[in-house]
C-alpha cells in the first residue's frame, strides 16, 4: 500500500494498484487497441462504479457500490503493467462514437443520453479537433479578428483562431492573461467548479493539487496553456477597448482602446468580446463613507497592502465570495461581523478544501488516458438531466405547494445540514436557512464558512450596511459596529457589453438595443451588429461549467467565420426574426424554472431590470448540438465585393 503522506513518487506497481479498475481497464483498452477486453473483464466490474454527484448537490443516499473480484483486477492490473513497463505507445486514441458509447457505459455505470455522447467524447479531452466545416479556403492575411479580452475564454479563442489560420489579435486589459484569476485574489479566492472540469478539453492539467483548486493555481495554469500554444505575442496587455463602431462601407469595426494611457486604433473585420459577464463591481451606497478611517474594499478591487490580522473586520455579503473570505480570515482578525441580507444555501461537499492525493497525480501525469477518463467520471454528473432540480412540476406543486420532488428534497437535505451544523445554536439555524426554492440563486459549497461561524470572534448579522462612521459601519436598522475594516463582497453588475460604447449597423448603440434588458440569438449574437460574435452573452450560462460554455462557443465562432471565408462574405448578421424566435422559445422554458419562480430569492440570476438574463433552460447537450453549425437562413448574409478568384480556390484545395 502507498504511503500517501511519503515523499517519493510511488513506483507504477503502487500506482496500479490504487488505480479504479475500471480506470485501469479503459487505459488497457487504449493501449492494447483490444475492444474485447470490455466483454471480457467488463462484466465482472459491474455495480463498482462510483458515484459521482454534482458540485452544488448535496450528497444523497444513491445505490451500494460493490467491490470488484480481486481475482479479475489483479489481472487487469498485471495486463497493465505488462504494457506500461515496455513503454508501449496507445494504439486507441480516439474511440469511434460506438466504442466510446459502450466504454462510457461502463466506466459511468450508466448510458448517457445520446444527444450527450459526442459532447462527452470532445469534453473528456478524446476530440481535439471539433470542426464540423472543412474550410475550403485558407483565410487571408489581411482579414483580421479581433479578441477582446485574454481570461478563459478569450485564451481559448486565440488557440483555435490559431489552429484555423486566422489573423487575430487579443487586446487584454490587464498586464497578464487570466481575467476574473488575475483580478479576483481576495483571501480564500477558489473555484467552485470541480478542478476535472474547470480546464480546457484539448489541453488537460493532470496535476492539479487541489479537487477545486485555488485562484493562484488556476491562474498558473491559463499562463502554462499560453505558453504552451505560443500565443502570447499575438495580445496586447495593458490594452483596454473603450468602444467600437460597424463602418458600413467597409464592412468592418473600428475599435477605440486605451494602452498604458494612450488612445489606440484597431481595424478589424471581426470583433469577439470575451470579457465574461462579472466585471464591474456592485457597491452598495454608503452614506458618509468618507469618514471611515480604515480600508474599504470590494473584494474584485482587493489591495494586497490590506492587513485584516488583528483588527475588527466587518465583511458585507455572504455569496460565494463573501464565504471564502469569511472562512480564510476568521483566524487572523480580532473580530469578524458578517452583514446578511439573505441566507443562502450551504451545500456540504467534502472534496471542497481537500487535496488531490500525489498518487492519484501521478497516475494521471504518467498513465495513459487516466486523467481523460476520470475527466469523464468528473462530468458525469452533468450528462444527466438537470430538469427534476429546475423545473416546477405541477402535479407536485399543487399536491405539496412545492417546486418538484428532487427539489424540494434538496432543500430538505440543506436545512438538515444547518440544524446539524448548528444543533446548539438556535438563533444562527433561523437565520441561515433560505425560505426560496433550491437554486433559485447559486448554490455555495461550504469551503469552511460553517466552522467559521462558530469560532467566538465570529457574528452572523442579518441587515442591509447603511452608513460610516469613523471606527464605525451603521445598518439600515441603527445598529452600530465597531469595525477597522471594511470588506464588500457584494457582487456586481450584469452589464453584457453595455459599459462599452458599441455602434452597430446606422449608428445603433448595443446599450440601446439592451434597454431595457439584454437579448440575443444563442447568447452570441445581436441584430444590427454584424460580425460582432460575443460570448458568454444573454441566456447562454448556468447550464455547463464555464470552460465548456466557452469551448462551445468559440467553436462556432470558427465555424461562422470559415462559413464567411468559403463563401465569400463580407458580413454576417443574425436577422431579428431568428433572434426573436430564440428568444420565445428561452422565455417560455423559463417561465417554468425557480429562476423565474424563485420565492423571495435575490442575487446576479437576474438582471436590473429583473428579467432572467443569465441562464440558459435546456440541458447543455442541446446547446452543443445547436452549436455545431451556423443555420444560414437565420442570417442576414452579405457577399463581399472583390470575391477570390476561383484558380485561387482550386490552389487551396490541392
Amino acid at each position: 500500500m502507498f504511503d500517501h503522506d511519503a515523499g517519493p513518487s510511488p513506483t507504477l506497481e503502487e500506482a496500479i494498484a490504487e488505480l479504479d479498475p475500471l480506470v485501469a481497464l479503459m487505459s488497457l483498452v487504449h493501449l492494447t487497441g483490444d475492444r474485447s477486453l470490455l466483454d471480457l473483464y467488463g462484466p465482472a466490474l459491474e455495480g463498482t462504479q462510483k458515484v459521482v454527484r454534482a458540485e452544488f448537490v448535496p450528497s444523497t443516499r444513491g445505490r451500494e457500490v460493490r467491490v470488484a473480484d480481486e481475482g479479475v483486477v489483479a489481472e487487469i492490473q498485471a495486463r497493465l503493467l505488462e504494457m506500461l513497463q515496455t513503454n508501449a505507445t496507445p494504439l486507441l486514441r480516439t474511440p469511434d462514437s460506438a466504442l466510446f458509447q459502450k466504454m462510457t457505459r461502463l466506466c459511468l455505470g450508466f448510458t448517457p443520453a445520446q444527444a450527450s455522447l459526442e459532447l462527452a467524447r470532445q469534453q473528456a479531452g478524446f476530440l481535439v479537433d471539433t470542426r464540423v466545416r472543412r474550410p475550403r479556403r485558407a483565410p487571408p492575411e489581411d482579414f483580421k479578428v479581433l479578441v477582446i479580452g485574454a481570461g478563459m475564454v478569450g485564451i481559448n479563442a486565440a488557440i483555435k483562431l490559431k489552429e484555423a489560420g486566422f489573423n487575430y489579435t487579443v487586446l487584454e486589459s490587464r498586464h497578464e492573461v487570466g481575467g476574473t484569476w488575475s483580478i479576483n485574489r481576495y483571501p480564500g479566492a477558489a473555484v467552485d467548479t470541480p478542478s476535472m472540469q474547470y480546464s480546457f478539453s484539448f489541453d488537460l492539467n493532470p496535476s492539479w493539487t487541489k479537487y477545486y483548486p485555488r485562484g493562484p493555481e488556476y491562474l498558473a495554469y491559463i499562463k502554462q496553456v499560453v505558453e504552451r500554444h505560443h500565443i502570447a505575442d499575438r495580445i496586447h496587455f495593458n490594452t483596454a477597448m473603450t468602444g467600437a463602431t460597424w463602418e458600413e462601407a467597409r464592412k468592418l469595426w473600428v475599435v477605440r482602446a486605451v494602452q498604458d494611457g494612450v488612445e489606440q486604433v484597431y481595424e478589424a473585420h471581426v470583433v469577439i468580446p470575451a470579457v465574461g459577464v462579472l466585471n464591474r463591481p456592485k457597491k452598495p451606497p454608503i452614506e458618509n463613507r468618507e469618514a471611515f478611517k480604515g480600508p474599504i474594499v470590494h473584494s474584485a478591487e482587493w489591495d494586497d497592502s490590506i492587513d485584516p490580522d488583528g483588527k475588527d473586520v466587518t465583511l458585507v455579503g455572504v455569496g460565494c465570495t463573501g464565504v471564502q473570505i469569511a472562512a480564510a480570515i476568521a483566524d487572523r482578525v480580532k473580530s469578524l461581523t458578517i452583514i446578511q441580507r439573505q441566507p443562502e444555501w450551504i451545500v456540504p461537499n467534502a472534496e471542497v478544501l481537500a487535496s488531490v492525493p500525489a498518487i492519484e497525480r501521478w497516475q494521471m501525469e504518467n498513465i495513459p488516458y487516466v486523467a481523460q477518463w476520470k475527466r469523464m467520471q468528473s462530468i458525469a454528473p452533468a450528462l444527466k438531466s438537470a430538469k427534476g432540480m429546475l423545473v416546477i412540476d405541477p402535479e407536485w406543486r399543487a399536491e405539496t405547494g412545492g417546486v418538484s420532488r428532487l427539489n424540494d428534497m434538496l432543500c430538505d437535505i440543506g436545512r438538515d445540514y444547518v440544524r446539524a451544523s448548528f444543533a446548539d445554536r438556535p438563533e444562527l439555524v433561523e437565520k441561515l436557512i433560505p425560505s426560496y426554492p433550491y437554486f433559485a440563486k447559486r448554490p455555495i459549497m461550504d469551503c469552511g464558512y460553517f466552522a467559521a461561524l462558530k469560532k467566538p470572534n465570529v457574528r452572523l448579522v442579518v441587515g442591509e450596511l447603511a452608513a460610516c462612521e469613523p471606527e464605525a459601519v451603521v445598518l439600515r436598522d441603527g445598529a452600530v459596529i465597531e469595525s477597522q475594516v471594511l470588506i464588500l463582497a457584494t457582487g456586481f453588475h450584469l452589464d453584457f457589453l453595455t459599459n462599452f460604447d458599441i455602434k452597430g449597423r446606422d449608428g445603433k448603440r448595443l446599450r440601446e438595443a439592451w434597454s431595457p434588458y439584454p437579448y440575443a440569438y444563442q447568447g452570441m449574437l445581436a441584430p444590427s451588429f454584424p460580425n460582432f460574435f460575443f460570448t458568454c452573452g444573454p441566456n447562454s450560462l448556468l447550464a455547463s461549467a464555464h470552460s465548456t460554455l466557452g469551448e462551445q462557443q468559440v467553436h462556432y465562432i470558427v465555424e461562422l467565420l470559415q462559413t464567411m471565408i468559403d463563401e465569400n462574405l463580407a458580413a454576417a448578421e443574425i436577422s431579428e426574426a431568428a433572434c426573436a424566435d430564440f428568444n420565445r422559445d428561452i422565455n417560455a422554458l423559463l417561465d417554468r424554472t425557480v429562476w423565474v419562480n424563485k420565492g423571495d430569492a435575490h442575487g446576479y440570476y437576474r438582471h436590473e431590470s429583473g428579467r432572467v438574463v443569465l441562464g440558459y433552460p435546456r440541458h447543455n447537450s442541446l446547446y452543443w448540438q445547436e452549436l455545431r453549425s451556423p443555420v444560414a437562413e437565420h442570417f442576414i448574409l452579405t457577399p463581399r465585393e472583390d470575391p477570390v478568384e476561383p484558380e485561387r480556390d482550386r490552389a487551396l484545395e490541392t
